[in-house]
């Protein structure tokens, strides 16, 4: 999930350089939406109940 947040912010600024900062700026919010989500620890995986 990191690989994919990085990934997107990086594509999210070579478009906004290349002018097209409308699509910069929705790829930038969804790579914001992406952390907030890791942070939160969606996407890790669950806890195992613990063996005896």
């Amino acid at each position: 999930m990191i690989g994919l947040l990085l990934a997107l912010v990086v594509v999210a600024i070579v478009v906004s350089l290349f002018g097209g900062w409308i699509f910069g700026i929705a790829l930038g919010a969804v790579a914001i939406i992406l952390f907030v989500v890791f942070r939160a620890g969606f996407g890790r995986r669950a806890a195992s109940p613990r063996q005896p």
